[in-house]
């Protein structure tokens, strides 16, 4: 296999796992589960102190993609927005 070749795949299947993460995330939400994106991460130290928030405060199951957050319990995802909805 070529490199360019081994790139395509690469693309191709990240292409692909955004796709269905976007699916499966859209069907989640349609049974009830609440979407926040963040604007932005200030440094790793902020992306650090967020997953340590998320595993510390949520109570119910969260998915997360970057700046792209999914809560089980809208309880959850008001707190989140609340504490880092904005930088």
């Amino acid at each position: 296999m070529t490199l360019e070749e081994h790139m395509l795949n690469d693309a191709g299947k990240a292409l692909a796992n955004d796709i269905d993460r976007e699916v499966l995330w859209s069907m989640l939400q349609g049974m009830g589960w609440h979407r926040v994106m963040i604007p932005r991460f200030v440094d790793n130290n902020h992306a650090i102190d967020i997953t340590y928030w998320l595993e510390e405060t949520c109570k119910k199951a969260y998915e997360r993609n970057g700046r792209d957050f999914l809560f089980e319990s809208a309880k959850d995802a008001q707190w989140f927005a609340l504490r880092w909805g904005t930088v």
